[in-house]
């Protein structure tokens, strides 16, 4: 059986790195009971698909594996593994897709919310940022600063009164929350606690329009198409 966890990192499992989080799951499957299907060749391994790695530091509430198991039913193996599971990684629900669904592939978006103050003062300022057809931001890679276009990565912005929640592109191609907050509350004036940054919904794109993971999955659960 196909089975999709999707779990919290958060609290001090959001220090752990991509690599270690992988190496978490194989352990905590095995202390667990759980049978996974295993690679061939000279050193077989776990097959686990996890996602688009998060950044260091920033809290999770809709991260996603996918694994095969010998088991009745997800919610099974999703009780099995949260009576293992250390506090910061719990799973919050399972899915039984018919298909993989293949979702390091296929994630095109994330919803992020950052606490934020004075930025209720500047909403209309702040949300017409995504109507903007050019987004110059400055991108540091490997110590080297460059001017990059993101105004297609930024899908959506909603001002709160103590918050701000932004939709930017995920996966294959990605712009990273922390420093897309921190530049637009350089550029406008408020505060971004980009320190306490939570990952909240993760989105596939199904004809054409954004997907929320979860609604695809039950789709696949039932059997019903979904189209790219």
């Amino acid at each position: 059986m196909i089975v999709v966890l999707k779990h919290f990192k958060q609290g001090n499992m959001v220090y752990v790195s991509h690599i270690d989080l992988l190496r978490h799951f194989t352990r905590a499957f095995r202390r667990a009971g759980l049978e996974i299907e295993f690679s061939e060749g000279f050193n077989p391994h776990m097959l686990i698909n996890l996602g688009t790695p998060l950044p260091l530091g920033m809290n999770s509430s809709a991260e996603y594996l996918t694994v095969r198991a010998n088991v009745r039913s997800a919610e099974e193996f999703m009780e099995k593994y949260n009576a293992v599971a250390p506090e910061g990684l719990q799973a919050i629900q399972a899915f039984a897709p018919l298909v993989n669904p293949n979702l390091a592939g296929r994630v095109v978006a994330a919803d992020y919310s950052v606490k934020a103050e004075g930025a209720i003062e500047k909403r209309k300022e702040i949300e017409g940022v995504q109507n903007l057809l050019s987004i110059e931001m400055p991108v540091t890679r490997k110590g080297e600063t460059k001017i990059k276009e993101v105004a297609p990565l930024v899908n959506g912005i909603r001002v709160y009164p103590d918050a701000v929640n932004v939709c930017l592109a995920a996966g294959n191609t990605t712009l990273r929350a922390d420093a897309f907050l921190s530049f637009l509350a350089e550029k406008i004036g408020f505060t971004a606690h980009v320190e306490d940054l939570w990952k909240y919904e993760q989105y596939v794109r199904v004809d054409g329009a954004l997907t929320p993971t979860d609604e695809y999955l039950k789709k696949l659960e039932s059997g019903l198409p979904a189209k790219e």
